[in-house]
């Protein structure tokens, strides 16, 4: 942000720059700065710390008063400009143009640490509890992610992709998070639709693996079985 844009800007922005610019302020100094009244400055910060955006400490000088300084908590740190995507893409595109497998290593490494990350949260008995267990985390990550009932099992969408700019270049990131999806959950799936391919949402077939059915099946065959071996027995008759 320029220093005319900083101007034109509102106070609560005016207060982030300050911050970015000198890194911990007090109340009364961004007052000072901004030539309104600590009151006024006050109030700002307060809607600031409600949204995550700063974040106050207790700062105690060895004369005086303790005092609250102000800084940039990691949400208002983003507000600012950042180019993760660029350098990301850069060393990946690097990585693939260098040797295919390097980055085919990359991306097996990648999810054996989010499966880790995940596994203990993709639980239940069910592969509809998985699947929304999995959608759960999805979100909580930003991709916006729910589950849908369709004939064939189940489908999940995920209404945002936080690595688009990557994957429009690397598709290979999406191939490699439907694996990763298939190992979480226990069963294959397919990708119908990706945001990247000019699709609204990423939507991802689950599909019921055909062992899981005949797992489940097998109970009721037991049953069938334990049925008509329960039934009497004629007695054979004795040779005369």
């Amino acid at each position: 942000m320029s220093m005319v844009e900083e101007q034109r800007g509102g106070t609560r922005e005016r207060i982030l720059v300050l911050l970015r610019r000198h890194g911990r302020l007090s109340a009364p100094k961004l007052a000072d700065l901004l030539g309104v009244t600590p009151v006024g400055v006050r109030r700002h910060l307060a809607l600031l710390e409600r949204d995550g955006l700063v974040t106050a400490e207790l700062s105690r000088p060895k004369r005086g008063r303790p005092t609250a300084v102000y800084r940039l908590t990691d949400a208002g740190l983003e507000r600012f400009p950042r180019r993760y995507d660029e350098v990301a893409l850069e060393a990946l595109a690097f990585l693939k143009r260098q040797d295919p497998s390097v980055l085919s290593q990359f991306l097996a490494w990648r999810n054996e640490r989010l499966a880790a990350n995940y596994a203990d949260r993709v639980e239940g008995a069910t592969l509809a509890e998985r699947a929304r267990a999995l959608a759960d985390v999805l979100s909580e990550q930003g991709f916006m992610a729910e589950v849908e009932p369709t004939p064939e099992g189940l489908r999940l969408c995920q209404h945002n992709c936080t690595v688009e700019h990557l994957a429009t270049e690397l598709p290979d990131l999406c191939t490699s998070e439907a694996k990763l999806f298939e190992r979480l959950l226990g069963t294959p799936v397919e990708r119908e639709a990706t945001i990247v391919d000019g699709g609204v949402r990423c939507v991802t077939q689950v599909h019921l693996d055909e062992r899981t059915k005949g797992t489940r099946s097998a109970p009721s065959r037991s049953k069938r079985r334990g049925t008509s071996a329960s039934r009497p027995q004629t007695p054979a008759r004795s040779e005369a």
